[in-house]
């Protein structure tokens, strides 16, 4: 860690354990008034004293842990190599900001400015780069850039890094990722994004679409085709970022060829509903408001999951906290651009209470819901069944044959390459 990122973490472990001691300070409070207050005025000297101890000890408890903590990064940064690796390009370090962003990284934004991830982007087996002119500089410096762009977005709380990781659970290999079989098979040049999931979707997709635009227009040969790949929280970015484009005019929409989700919530994710009607169950009480309040803490990125808000109206405006209530518009569907989605169930059918993949349901993947649906090309849907979860669609063959096949044009719809070389609608071509 750099001495400004060790002065954030520093920052945020202290905040957050004055949050949990505020937590615990609040929890008693509530307890004793209760108590206190069934016993009445007989036990009010007892009341004052309680009061006043538990008063101090956690005040003085609360300022320990809050001050303590960025006072050791401090003395510890000063006595740190200026010249040490960021923590950001460390890839255990990356994996580590990357989940604790995607619960607090709008609050890191505002007070860990260092310790909160940039929007970055690489090539395969490249150095993150936060300018498009310097990804560009990469490409040219190793001669193999193409025109067919296959842009990766990875999930809440993940990294760039999860495609590698995935894959190499599934292969062995971290280098053997979708996006390396692809720029093999294919010749698509594959680009991964980095990002900070606690951000709305709709902020991050908009800073996407600028980037995609500047490197578009950089790119050292003419861009022919763009396929934006997004897991989960990824494939809401992509459809904001190809709207929101739109809407601003953006050159990069001509070569726009493919929107792929794979286990996107596009109609939401029961997990962070069932948080929402948890957190206003807890305010209930006083006993119990604490913890709703400490949980709804939690990031902006993550609220935006409820019904799969993508754009600024979905949110702004609106109380993040109100109780279950879709305020979601429609984000348009771009035309000659191919909408393909991908599910994961624990059932091997699509049916019943374990169809989902243990985070997003199959319906919401796939748009289909009762009040709510998204026009999808329903031959463009892709189900793995079979005990299987979230994580897998990161690193999958079946799945990979599937997204070959939908990259592979209209004609590749619903079907595996194999079944497009027997109808002769596929040709293999190599990596320029």
């Amino acid at each position: 860690m750099r001495t400004d990122e060790l002065r954030d973490a520093g920052s945020l472990t202290g905040s957050t354990l004055g949050d949990v001691a505020g937590l615990a300070r609040d929890v008693h409070r509530a307890v004793a008034a209760r108590l206190f207050g069934l016993a009445g005025k007989p036990a009010e000297p007892i009341r004052l004293l309680h009061d006043g101890i538990a008063t101090l000890a956690y005040e003085s408890t609360r300022l320990g842990v809050r001050y303590l903590p960025p006072a050791a990064a401090a003395i510890a940064g000063a006595m740190r190599d200026p010249a040490v690796e960021s923590a950001h390009d460390v890839p255990r370090g990356r994996f580590v900001i990357g989940a604790i962003s995607g619960f607090l990284g709008d609050h890191m934004q505002q007070e860990q400015e260092a310790l909160a991830p940039v929007m970055r982007m690489r090539l395969h087996g490249g150095k993150l780069r936060r300018l498009p002119a310097n990804l560009v500089a990469d490409a040219r410096e190793r001669g193999d850039a193409t025109g067919r762009l296959a842009v990766f977005l990875h999930g809440l709380c993940e990294t760039d890094l999860c495609w590698s990781w995935a894959a190499e659970r599934q292969w062995g290999d971290r280098t053997h990722t979708y996006g390396s079989m692809l720029r093999d098979a294919d010749g698509w040049t594959p680009i991964y994004l980095n990002f900070n999931t606690g951000l709305h979707i709709s902020e991050n997709s908009l800073e996407l679409a600028e980037k995609l635009e500047d490197l578009v227009a950089q790119w050292p040969v003419p861009v022919t085709e763009i396929a934006l790949i997004g897991h989960s929280l990824g494939g809401l970015m992509a459809r904001s970022a190809a709207h929101q484009g739109d809407a601003l005019g953006h050159a990069w929409l001509k070569p726009l060829r493919h929107v792929v989700g794979l286990g996107t919530p596009h109609l939401g994710a029961p997990l962070e509903r069932f948080a929402n009607w948890g957190t206003h169950r807890l305010a209930r009480l006083p006993e119990t408001r604490p913890f709703a309040q400490f949980i709804n803490r939690r990031s902006v990125g993550i609220k935006d999951l409820r019904y799969g808000a993508i754009l600024e109206e979905d949110w702004l405006g609106f109380d993040p906290d109100e109780l279950l209530t879709d305020h979601c518009t429609e984000a348009k569907l771009l035309p000659g651009v191919a909408y393909s989605v991908a599910s994961a169930t624990l059932s091997r059918e699509p049916e019943g209470i374990f169809a989902m993949d243990l985070l997003v349901q199959h319906s919401s993947a796939h748009g289909i819901g009762k009040v709510r649906s998204i026009a999808f090309d329903r031959e463009r849907t892709f189900h793995l069944g079979g005990r299987k979860h979230h994580f897998d669609l990161l690193a999958d063959k079946q799945v990979y044959e599937q997204l070959r096949a939908w990259l592979a044009g209209a004609d590749g719809a619903g079907k595996t390459p194999s079944q497009q070389r027997r109808r002769g609608g596929f040709r293999r071509r190599r990596a320029s």
